[in-house]
């Protein structure tokens, strides 16, 4: 949803502005190019490879800058009332979801990590070989909203006790011998997102995000945020709302409707965005 994002976030393009999600740098470039000379953009990823994979247009800009990070910290590197926008897509990269040595799809076997920054925390490996069955249940249903997740849950504890569970093909089998196969929808597709939004404690990232945007954003700044789940989506927009906030006193309007979903053709050019919603809202004065 690139002209939505674009039409929305840049109500000045002269501002300064923060992508907290830059993957691939596709988002940054096409802000980049609405953008006039004196405007600012940052890319923000807790994933140092993606600096090295940046696309030359953004290094070669001196109106842009990289910072690795967590955009938990986003109030680390800015200043109160200092930012005109910021964006957040929650999903994973194509980069990072078609890499199998980052272990974030069941597609191709590798190694089962799922960490958005491998030098940093637990990864889905130490994870799942360690942690007891209530709380495998817990993250399965809560983050993933699995259905089988006792099932799951007792299995993948029955299993490592013979061997160790520890690449993405050891786990999908698991699933899949105990959940059966309907429709396109993989069995494991809830199992794994939930693992990696706790991995890489996902959840407690955006609230952070979004305590932070309320600081970070000048009186009318905005803040662009995709989602793919429900999950993610219900955090956000209860936040615009005013709830599950530790301040209530920032206000903020919604932009181009309650929500928007991608068009028939941008689900044709790109079917992974199918489930996507994108919130803007505005800081009110």
């Amino acid at each position: 949803m690139v002209e939505e994002v674009l039409t929305h976030l840049l109500r000045d393009k002269g501002g300064t502005y923060v992508d907290c999600t830059f993957g691939a740098g596709g988002h940054s470039s096409l802000i980049l190019r609405e953008l006039k000379t004196e405007a600012l953009l940052f890319g923000m990823d807790k994933d140092i490879l993606v600096r090295d994979k940046a696309p030359e247009e953004l290094k070669s800009d001196n109106r842009f800058s990289f910072i690795n990070d967590n955009f938990s910290n986003c109030n680390k590197h800015f200043l109160e009332n200092s930012l005109d926008g910021i964006l957040i897509d929650l999903g994973i990269s194509s980069t990072q979801l078609d890499d199998s040595e980052r272990g974030f799809s069941f597609q191709e076997n590798g190694p089962l990590d799922m960490r958005l920054n491998q030098e940093e925390g637990f990864s889905a490996q130490e994870w799942i070989n360690t942690a007891n069955q209530k709380e495998i249940e817990n993250v399965f249903w809560e983050l993933g909203e699995e259905r089988a997740s006792r099932k799951i849950a007792k299995i993948i504890c029955d299993s490592r006790v013979k061997n160790p569970i520890e690449t993405t093909q050891d786990l999908a089998n698991i699933v899949l011998s105990c959940v059966p196969r309907k429709g396109k929808k993989h069995p494991a597709t809830n199992v794994f997102r939930a693992i990696r939004m706790h991995v890489n404690q996902e959840i407690g990232e955006l609230q952070a995000i979004l305590e932070s945007a309320c600081l970070l954003l000048k009186t009318e700044g905005r803040i662009a945020i995709i989602s793919f789940h429900s999950i993610e989506d219900r955090v956000v927009k209860r936040f615009f709302q005013g709830k599950d906030r530790i301040s209530a006193e920032t206000k903020f309007n919604s932009i181009g409707g309650k929500h928007i979903k991608p068009s028939r053709e941008e689900i044709k050019l790109n079917p992974r965005s199918r489930s996507a919603i994108l919130r803007v809202a505005e800081k009110a004065a």
